[in-house]
């Protein structure tokens, strides 16, 4: 910077002084020092018309400061001689920004003095003032980095960091940095869960929230006496979408410590990031829980799907999100319409129906029929769970061990010959290095050859974790058959499919292509439980849901077979009757000429329809052979000397032959029949 005159008897002087040391009410005691220092500073030195710019307890790396944007109004405004601080590092932390700001007095001829770095423009450039600029940025940089080298300490021993306590807790006198359960509160948090384990949408659980007058997180704190974070709202009660969404996602509900959430990505700016979970420190178990493992994976499950209300319908449908096509894999999307004014339209179709990037079929399926087989199937297996546990345990673990042994096995195999693999590599890297540093190998395939190894074994780190927790997950899939025992027992009624049974239960539907028309059509649907999939109960198992379930239908059969038949019967009878009076009508001649007309017609209708019914069957009906003449007819034939066929011939001659044989039976039977004459 230029050589700066002093304008002190032109201009009224300013003095800017600023520091973020504050660790009291009011004024920090270091900005007293400050200004006392600086006033002895001008005294001495014969500056006058003394004014103190402050900005108190904010950061060196800021420069969006109410006092420093005042000074700098008042020096575009010509106002300002010289600004006197006490030393460098107190009008900021950047190199950048401080050089800016220098460049603005220069800018307006103002005299810039530093007073403990013998820093005075008035004297000419300093090139030591851009060191000290340079030492100030660093400082706060090592700082920064110290700061993050504690926390991450911290927090790798599951020490927190902040003290800040998620709603539902408050932080332990007794032992620092721990929480407790707010009881109340935790009776809110496990509420807001069961309300969405029960299908109510996130809008409905604040509005209930808010007509029963519960205090927001904020308010509550207050109340309690605990730290606000929010300490500016208008309605204590105005609980909205966004708290209670935030509410549902924290995993600390489960007694899960996550440390690490965020981190801060420039010590400047103080902008953060979220961390993803290879980077936090999760510490299961750390804090008390408030609501089930189970519970809050399947809330999380269920907010994952977008559901959307139908337009005659307040609350979206509790089956969304859990139907999937069985070709295409897409879920199924729910149609809920009034067809044709007549009747509602209340099923499921394949997503992928009709679409421009893959066209699947319907997969058409009405949601009181993927309920009722829903409902079944619970009924089914909690029957069967209840009164043949022991059972159901070794079918199930034996289903898992036959299914999952041999994926297992085949994993186990992989990680084994990837580790062997990722081995050799880190001696061929070695290798590499030794080749290169001797000058075996040029740095260009050295870096190529490098850069693939690089690459090959970081493909195999990845698949080595993920085989690694297929076989955790398989593990952990043979104690899950407890866990449904304990689901089952939980519900004492299986009479209605409810929506927390439906989203405790069912962990997915797959839905396949029916088969037929009307009631010939036949459908495949595969259900699949939590913790235990598609399990099937053998087919010798009835329960008595099901004998009553078929009671129940064959009672709706006969029912409707007997309305059916009453209604047949009453039609009949009132067309006979119809006819009747129409007959009675026509023979006493009563009959208007319109009805005369149409009976014509219909009469001629009739024939000609008789007419064609005739002549069609004459036509199907295959041609008869000739008829054969009879033995009298032959034997006139014969008498008058015409040729007879060698058939008919041979029938003449056959019946001649009868006959003879039966005239010849009589002669014998007669003479058989005589007494025998004495010889004398």
């Amino acid at each position: 910077m230029g050589h700066f005159p002093c304008f002190s008897r032109r201009f009224p002087l300013r003095l800017f002084v600023w520091s973020s040391d504050d660790e009291r009410a009011g004024e920090s005691v270091s900005i007293e020092n400050q200004k006392r220092i600086l006033e002895d500073y001008a005294r001495k030195n014969g500056f006058t018309n003394i004014r103190h710019f402050t900005d108190n307890g904010i950061r060196g790396t800021t420069f969006k400061r109410p006092g420093l944007d005042a000074m700098l109004e008042e020096i575009r405004a010509g106002n300002v001689a010289t600004v006197i601080i006490k030393d460098q590092s107190r009008i900021g932390r950047d190199v950048v920004e401080v050089g800016l700001l220098k460049r603005t007095f220069d800018e307006y001829h103002v005299r810039f003095i530093a007073a403990n770095d013998n820093l005075d423009t008035a004297n000419g450039f300093d090139i030591m003032s851009i060191f000290r600029d340079v030492i100030n940025e660093w400082y706060v940089a090592d700082t920064s980095r110290k700061i993050k080298t504690v926390f991450k300490s911290r927090m790798e021993k599951g020490l927190r960091c902040s003290g800040s306590v998620c709603y539902g807790y408050r932080a332990s006198k007794e032992e620092k940095g721990e929480w407790i359960i707010d009881e109340e509160a935790a009776a809110v948090v496990r509420r807001i869960f069961q309300s969405v384990l029960a299908g109510e949408t996130i809008a409905s659980i604040a509005k209930a929230l808010r007509a029963e007058k519960i205090p927001i997180p904020s308010e509550h704190w207050k109340r309690t006496g605990e730290p606000v974070r929010a300490a500016k709202y208008a309605d204590p009660y105005a609980w909205s979408a966004t708290t209670i969404g935030y509410i549902l996602k924290r995993p600390e509900y489960t007694g899960r410590k996550v440390l690490g959430k965020t981190v801060c990505e420039n010590y400047k700016t103080k902008s953060t990031r979220k961390t993803t979970p290879e980077e936090q420190h999760v510490f299961e178990g750390a804090i008390p829980a408030i609501v089930d493992e189970e519970t809050w994976r399947t809330v999380q499950k269920i907010r994952e799907t977008v559901r959307r209300a139908p337009k005659r319908q307040n609350a979206p449908n509790r089956l969304t999100g859990l139907l999937y096509c069985a070709d295409c894999g897409s879920k199924l999307t729910h149609r809920y319409n009034l067809v044709q004014g007549k009747w509602i339209e209340d099923a499921f179709v394949c997503s992928g129906y009709r679409q421009l990037t893959h066209d699947c079929t319907i997969h058409y399926i009405p949601t009181a029929k993927i309920e009722a087989a829903i409902l079944a199937v619970i009924q089914r297996v909690s029957w069967y769970v209840r009164h043949n546990e022991k059972e159901f345990t070794e079918r199930v673990r034996e289903a898992s061990d036959q299914n999952q042994e041999k994926t297992v096995k085949e994993c186990k195999q992989k990680i084994s010959k990837a580790q062997k693999r990722h081995k050799e590599l880190e001696g061929l890297v070695k290798k590499l290095y030794e080749g290169n540093a001797t000058g075996k190998i040029p740095d260009k395939h050295f870096t190529r050859l490098l850069n693939e190894y690089d690459e090959e074994q970081t493909e195999l780190e990845t698949s080595i974790a993920e085989w690694q927790r297929q076989i955790e997950n398989w593990n952990a899939d043979r104690l899950k058959t407890d866990q449904f025992i304990q689901l089952v027992k939980r519900y004492t009624d299986f009479s209605e499919l409810t929506t927390p049974m439906l989203n405790e239960f069912i962990e997915k539907v797959v839905v396949h292509e029916g088969e037929g028309r009307g009631n010939d059509r036949r459908q495949r649907i595969d259900i699949y439980l939590n913790f235990i999939g598609a399990f099937e109960v053998p087919e010798y198992i009835v329960t008595p849901a099901e004998v009553e379930e078929q009671r129940r239908q064959h009672e709706e059969q006969a029912a409707k077979e007997a309305r059916s038949k009453e209604l047949a019967k009453a039609r009949y009878e009132k067309r006979k009757a119809e006819k009747r009076e129409f007959t009675a009508r026509k023979k006493a001649g009563l009959l208007t000429p319109e009805e005369l007309e149409a009976e014509e017609n219909r009469l001629a209708h009739n024939r000609e329809w008789q007419k064609e019914w005739r002549e069609k069957r004459k036509a199907s009906e295959p041609e008869k052979p000739p008829k054969q003449k009879s033995i009298k007819e032959l034997m006139a034939v014969e008498k008058t000397g015409a040729d007879l066929t060698p058939e008919e011939t041979e029938r003449l001659a056959a019946y001649r032959r009868k006959k003879a044989d039966q005239q010849r039976a009589r002669r014998e039977g007669k003479k058989s029949d005589q007494p025998k004459r004495k010889v004398s």
